[in-house]
This record gives structure tokens, C-alpha cells and sequence, in this order.
């Protein structure tokens, strides 16, 4: 276990902001979580598990989180383990069990499936984030979703220490994931996911064609924390976005992106220090203008640290 003292989290993030933590706790072994109830009451502060930082909005000045930084493995070393094929009464025998490490990036966990010819996470395309915020977001796109393949969990929570859930234990909806247990906090450890057998051209073309979309429409090559309302039902915050005139719309160093007007962009080259009362701010006007024109209130799908009250 490597405790860091006040970590600076901007570097850790995609949207490449925020302040300082208490202190970060990075774990090296699984025997390690143990300890680790007892090491963060020492040090204070809120626990928040952080990957690969890719669906958070960290406010600015000195935080009071600790930041726990789960198990990560070798990396792109790494390989989805085998568990064979998904028992028959289960009504889809033809799929394959595979467990999967949440410290595993899920560009990576891809690239392995085209390899495999292994088909279930196409709408994960373009997704930069690590396997474990990948569930915690049911992250997905294109009528895909990460919940739905998930046959098991492994996790920690601080009541119970380590251990696994099935489906029952957890409930999901639209970018929602929740245990029903009661803790304070959880962090996944790994998953065990049912991925079906395609083959290699249908897979390929699928995966090349959300590529595409997602690059045509979506500002892939700027810092940004992904899609920062979630959709409406039945309706596109990005639509809703677009019509309310937030395309371009900057203040300081953020702007939403005139690529899709459901990203927030933070401007590293403009010379300006991005901070996060401008990006909040300009999260508010932009709700503030839907609301007022189509009478709809957007809830976030970007994560804030510390939590909005």
C-alpha cells in the first residue's frame, strides 16, 4: 500500500482539473484491503475511489477526500481470465464467462475482444476509462450497455470487506449502478462478463463504424469528462443543448464543444487557468437554458467531487 500526502488530482482526470486530496492510497495487493478501513480513518477525510478519471468534474483548492486508487494489475500486460461457457438454464448457453480485473482500461479490455472475436462491448468504443468506473457509470452507447453482461461482481465495501454478488445484489438503470446492500462506499475488483462469439469482419466493421460515428460526432482529441447531462427520456440532452444556443458558449478557460454540445471542454492551450467555479458555472447557465426553453431539467451524468448538496 503507497499512501501519497496531498495528491494534486487535476493530472489524474480526463477533464484535467481539480485541487488537492488528503492523501491518496494507492493499493499494490489484494491482501492489502484488510488494512485499509483502519489506514483511512486515520488519515480523515471522504473516501473516493479513483481509475482512470475519466467521468469527473474535482472542484479546485484543497479537498476533504481521500482518493483510493484500486488494484490495477500489469496493465495492458493484463488478459481477461476464462471461466467457460454460461450454463444452460441461464437461456443463453452460447455465451463465454470471462472475469475481468476493474483496474483493466477499457480501450484495452476492447482490443482484446476484436482480437477474440468476442462481441457484447461495441458501445464501449472511444470510452477511456477503466473497466471498474466502466460499471460503476453502466457506461455504453448504441443500444449497448455494460450491466446487462454482467454475471458477477467482486467487491469491497468497508462493512463487509471482500466479497462477490450476483445480479441480484445490484441494481442498474441508465447510466445507474448501485448495490442494494447498505455501505458507505464500494469498489469494484473485478467482473465476471458473458461476451458472445462473433465473427472477425462483422465484429470489426462494427467496432470501425462506432468509431467513426463517435469521431465525426464527438470532440475525442479534447480534454473533456465525457457527456455532462444525461439523455431525457425519450429526448437527447446534446439536441436540447444545441437548441438552447450552449454551443460555443465559454467562460474562462470551458466551453461546450461545437461538436456536440454535450461536452464540456477545458481549454489547456488558451493560456487561461481553467478553474472549476467557471466550469460549474457554465453547467448551471446551460441547464438554466433548457430549462427555461423545452421546461426540462438536466441531471448530470458527470460525477462532481465533493459531492453538489
Amino acid at each position: 500500500m503507497i499512501i501519497e500526502d496531498r495528491p494534486a488530482l487535476a493530472p489524474l482526470t480526463t477533464l484535467r482539473l481539480g485541487g488537492r486530496a488528503l492523501a491518496a492510497v494507492r493499493l499494490e495487493r489484494l491482501e492489502e484491503l484488510s488494512r485499509l478501513p483502519e489506514t483511512l480513518k486515520r488519515i480523515g477525510g471522504s473516501p473516493h475511489v479513483l481509475g482512470g478519471g475519466s467521468n469527473l468534474l474535482i472542484e479546485d483548492g484543497e479537498l476533504p477526500i481521500v482518493v483510493v486508487r484500486p488494484l490495477i494489475g500489469t496493465g495492458d500486460k493484463d488478459e481477461p481470465q476464462p471461466l467457460g461457457r454460461e450454463s444452460e438454464h441461464c437461456g443463453t448457453e452460447g455465451n463465454l464467462l470471462f472475469r475481468v480485473d476493474a483496474g483493466m482500461r477499457v480501450p484495452h479490455l476492447l482490443s482484446w475482444c476484436v482480437r477474440h472475436s468476442l462481441a457484447g462491448l461495441e458501445g464501449l468504443v472511444g470510452v477511456p476509462g477503466r473497466v471498474g468506473g466502466a460499471i460503476a457509470m453502466n457506461a455504453g452507447a448504441y443500444g449497448c450497455s455494460v450491466a446487462p453482461l454482467l454475471r458477477s461482481l467482486t467487491v469491497f465495501t468497508p462493512e463487509r470487506g471482500v466479497h462477490i454478488l450476483r445480479p441480484d445484489g445490484w441494481k442498474s438503470a441508465y447510466r445507474r449502478f448501485c448495490l442494494k446492500e447498505d455501505c458507505s462506499w464500494f469498489m469494484i475488483l473485478s467482473a465476471v462478463l458473458a461476451l458472445h462469439v462473433s465473427t472477425p469482419p462483422a465484429l470489426k466493421s462494427v467496432f470501425r463504424e462506432n468509431f467513426r460515428r463517435k469521431k465525426a460526432n464527438q470532440p475525442l482529441r479534447e480534454h473533456t469528462a465525457g457527456c455532462v447531462f444525461k439523455n431525457p427520456e425519450g429526448d437527447s440532452a446534446g439536441r436540447l443543448l444545441d437548441a438552447a444556443g450552449m454551443k460555443g458558449v465559454r467562460r474562462g478557460a470551458f466551453f461546450f464543444s461545437p461538436v456536440h454540445a454535450n461536452f464540456l471542454v477545458h481549454d489547456v492551450r488558451s493560456g487561461i487557468l481553467g478553474t472549476s467555479a467557471d466550469a460549474l458555472a457554465l453547467i448551471a447557465e446551460a441547464r438554466q437554458r433548457v430549462k427555461e426553453r423545452f421546461g426540462v431539467t438536466l441531471d448530470l451524468e458527470v460525477r462532481v467531487w465533493p459531492c453538489l448538496s
